[in-house]
């Protein structure tokens, strides 16, 4: 069934927040210059300052739902195109009950029509016009963004495509085993005795422990390089290279986190990504 398919989830704080900043820009541009509902007749000098609200208003609220979002994602380890579609409800259904009592309390500086029948009107009008739009390109965005329900291939050699053969990542204990496909693995992080692999699967990114060294896991894994004592990853998942020498940082698709390079790897990770 459609809506018990995946749907692409973003882990990235910086997606989440300039997928808000678009949407609030959005409907400011809309509400300033259509001037929708009489806006047309308000008249103060600061007109356009209050219209503005408007787009802070969807900003502030879908970081808000983003935050719900993330939350449920971390228990259930799921997002299918039905939490994406309640998501995209409420999430534009609270944005026009707050933008009713900023508009009247605000803008009108009356109560007079803070009633249920005024209320429904404003809301059935504003979720077929405005809601729809922002709800389309706010799925759009995000589907843009989000870590795709499947592996990726996209390499930056773009020459070069990793094996889709389901590999077995073993730690140094008998139980402890990961399969996932090369190409799934995003980085492998080191802590003490420890190793966390982060891999992707249908429900997003997910992480496995095992006990061992990072040399141990680099030994499995020959295609990821060394960027930090602790990291090693997967050149096919990296957005960005940042910074120099001195702070280098490498941003991988559908990590929120970036990662740090020490001085040691920088120059020989910027010649590989680049060449």
């Amino acid at each position: 069934m459609f809506l018990n398919t995946s749907f692409p989830f973003i882990n990235s704080f910086r997606h989440q927040f300039l997928i808000g900043i678009i949407l609030g820009f959005f409907i400011g541009f809309l509400v300033i210059f259509l001037e929708p509902m009489g806006a047309n007749n308000y008249s103060n000098p600061y007109k356009n300052l209050y219209f503005a609200g408007y787009g802070g208003i969807v900003f502030i609220s879908y970081l808000l739902f983003v935050s719900f979002s993330n939350v449920y994602t971390h228990f259930l380890h799921v997002w299918k195109w039905l939490e994406e579609i309640l998501f995209s409800f409420l999430f534009i259904s609270t944005v026009i009950v707050v933008a009713f009592f900023y508009t009247e309390l605000c803008i009108n500086k009356s109560t007079e029509r803070l009633q249920l029948d005024w209320f429904l009107w404003w809301y059935q009008n504003m979720f077929l016009s405005f809601g729809v739009l922002i709800s389309i390109l706010m799925i759009a965005l995000r589907r843009h963004y989000g870590v795709k329900p499947v592996s990726k291939e996209e390499s930056v050699h773009p020459e070069v495509v990793l094996s889709k053969e389901v590999i077995r990542i073993k730690g140094m204990l008998k139980k402890d085993i990961l399969e996932c496909a090369l190409t799934d693995v995003v980085f492998v992080k080191s802590e003490d005795n420890y190793v966390s692999i982060f891999y992707i699967t249908s429900e997003g990114i997910k992480e496995k422990m095992l006990r061992g060294t990072l040399k141990h896991i680099h030994s499995q894994l020959p295609t990821l390089i060394r960027v930090h004592r602790s990291f090693i990853i997967n050149p096919t998942h990296v957005e960005e290279l940042r910074g120099n020498a001195q702070n280098g940082k490498v941003y991988l698709r559908g990590v929120e986190t970036p990662i740090a390079v020490s001085k040691t790897y920088f120059e020989r990770i910027k010649n590989e990504l680049s060449s």
